[in-house]
């Protein structure tokens, strides 16, 4: 249970009298309200048939979804759910309800629910196991990363693919992404179109989806959005989010950190240079090249490729 009544901002100074209360109900027409949420809730009773309209405050939703990892929209608090409520007697007679808590395991139910639906959509029209049965990229020259929007010093994983990109080892094709935000399945969405795009106007090896360490870690349990990505003829490979999703197991692979991935990249790049004969090309490279025209340091001049 996620206790959030002593929550910065649950209540009005000076009005700490206000009794809270817990109750389960259905919440309606969940809309936005200048920062916060307006909540419409029915009784799950049905003796009781009561209606009252509550409050979220944004100051309120922020420290939920820093406690919890939960993105709190209108779309994820629609249905059943036990909330804990501040209820203030207005000098009409009137009472208006602030939320102050929530149970979380109350999410984490309707969600496994929704996700088992999901996942047997898939598997009914046959497309779940699509990545699966793809075979593991022999060459890696286009990678395509969906990654968060910049907001600080670059991840590891970019740093290092960016370091490949500047010595023509690939082609980097760098797609950012609200992930933290209202509206991040739709810009997901819109990321992998661009992906389709480039697989189908040139090549593309290897798509990489590297979510951020924040809150909307449903949008990759979007069935829309799985049905786009599990067509996809291109691997994708995952970097986990902060809690399990469906494209984690839909996937073709899934690791737990950004080491794992380059690992795991370093390994497609050690077997093309095996399978090219490397030490023969560099001997063919030494007898035809002068010395003096060669370069000591590599130079960024475009993919090493075609």
């Amino acid at each position: 249970m996620t206790d959030l009544n002593a929550l910065v901002g649950a209540n009005e100074p000076g009005r700490a009298h206000e009794p809270s209360f817990w109750v389960r109900a259905t919440v309606e027409r969940p809309r936005r309200h200048q920062d916060g949420l307006l909540l419409e809730l029915r009784a799950v009773d049905p003796s009781r048939p009561g209606r009252l309209t509550a409050f979220m405050t944004g100051d309120f939703i922020r420290e939920v979804q820093t406690a919890t990892g939960i993105l709190l929209d209108p779309s994820t608090i629609f249905g059943e759910h036990q909330l804990k409520l501040t209820v203030t007697a207005e000098p009409r007679g009137d009472l208006s309800a602030q939320v102050a808590g929530f149970v979380r395991e109350t999410f984490l139910l309707d969600w496994a629910e929704q996700d088992a639906a999901i996942r047997d959509g898939l598997e009914a029209d046959r497309i779940w196991d699509r990545q699966h049965n793809l075979p593991a990229p022999s060459r890696l020259r286009r990678v395509f990363l969906i990654e968060p929007e910049d907001g600080g010093s670059p991840s590891a994983l970019r740093e290092t693919l960016e370091r490949w990109w500047e010595h023509g080892i690939i082609e980097l094709i760098r797609h950012p992404v609200a992930f933290e935000e209202a509206g991040s399945v739709a810009a997901l969405e819109e990321a992998i179109g661009c992906a389709w795009d480039q697989f189908e106007w040139g090549t593309l090896d290897l798509v990489i989806i590297a979510p951020g360490t924040g809150f909307a870690f449903r949008a990759l349990s979007d069935e829309g959005l799985l049905r786009r990505i599990a067509v996809l003829p291109v691997p994708i490979v995952l970097r986990k989010a902060g809690a399990p999703t469906l494209l984690d197991t839909m996937a073709h692979r899934c690791f737990d950190c950004p080491d794992e991935i380059l690992t795991f990249l370093t390994g497609i790049l050690r077997e093309e240079v095996r399978v090219a004969n490397t030490p023969r090309l560099a001997a063919i490279a030494e007898m035809i090249e002068p010395a003096s025209a060669r370069r000591m340091t590599p130079a960024f001049h475009g993919p090493l490729f075609d």
